[in-house]
Parts: structure tokens; C-alpha cells; sequence
């Protein structure tokens, strides 16, 4: 468990990241090259294949008008479900709308790519390999 510390009126975390996740999304499918309507396809064909419902209530699938709410920053009533984020992320290969509920609690809390992941376990590994070193040498001197 992690001690409290003071924070400074910045370093407040904010739980509301709702429009900001929009804005990340809204970006996410501009910069993919495919219209909002091919978005909604494959968001669609991808929630298929791995059993997950979009939408809430009778909703079949995810309409181009929910996409357009969930992708609209004043629309606070329409966010997509955790489901639904984890798919959008999967389909645009694109962290960065999680990243942005990761680092909302203000803990240092990230989402990191495969890439990241080897980085911290090499540097993880090289800490401990000079922490092993030094304790060989503390154990070599007493000997």
C-alpha cells in the first residue's frame, strides 16, 4: 500500500476524464485514414469475433451516432463502456485513450507498449544485477 503525500493544487488527480478520452479517441480515428463509417464497421466486426456487446440496452451493435457521441467531447451522457475502450484500443492498435484513465488517479500510473515493457524489465534487471554486484563485494571484503 502506498503512503499518502501532500500534493500541490496541480498534482490533484482528476477522475473526470471523460471529454478528454473523447477528444483521444476522436484523434485516434482521424489519424487512422478511415471515415467514421468504416470505423463503426470494424469496431463492430471486432466486437463479433471476440463476444463483446458494445452498446447497452437492445442495441445489436454500435451506430454511427452513438461512434459520433462517444467521439464528442460535450457529450458527457455518452461515453463508451470499459468494453467497448478495450476494443476501440485493440482495433486502432492505440493505448492512449487507457493511458489517459490510467493517469487520471494522479498515482504515476502509465499503459506502456510491448516495447516500454521489455525497456523497464531490462532496467529492472540491470538494478538488480548491480545490486547483486555490490552485495558480492560487500561478501568478498569479509571474507
Amino acid at each position: 500500500m502506498t503512503t499518502a503525500r501532500r500534493r500541490s493544487l496541480l498534482d490533484l488527480p482528476s477522475l473526470n476524464v471523460d471529454a478528454d478520452i473523447a477528444v483521444s479517441m476522436a484523434r485516434i480515428v482521424e489519424a487512422s485514414g478511415l471515415s467514421r463509417a468504416e470505423a463503426v464497421d470494424r469496431l463492430n466486426e471486432t466486437a463479433r469475433r471476440f463476444g463483446v456487446r458494445l452498446c447497452g440496452g437492445s442495441a445489436e451493435a454500435l451506430t454511427l451516432a452513438t461512434l459520433e457521441k462517444w467521439l464528442n467531447p460535450n457529450e458527457p451522457k455518452n461515453v463508451p463502456s470499459l468494453r467497448a475502450l478495450n476494443i476501440f484500443c485493440h482495433v486502432f492498435q492505440a493505448p492512449a485513450p487507457l493511458d489517459l484513465l490510467a493517469r487520471s488517479h494522479g498515482l504515476g500510473w502509465r499503459v506502456i507498449d510491448g516495447e516500454d515493457a521489455k525497456l523497464l524489465e531490462w532496467a529492472r534487471t540491470e538494478r538488480e544485477i548491480r545490486n547483486l554486484r555490490a552485495k558480492k563485494r560487500r561478501l568478498e571484503s569479509g571474507l
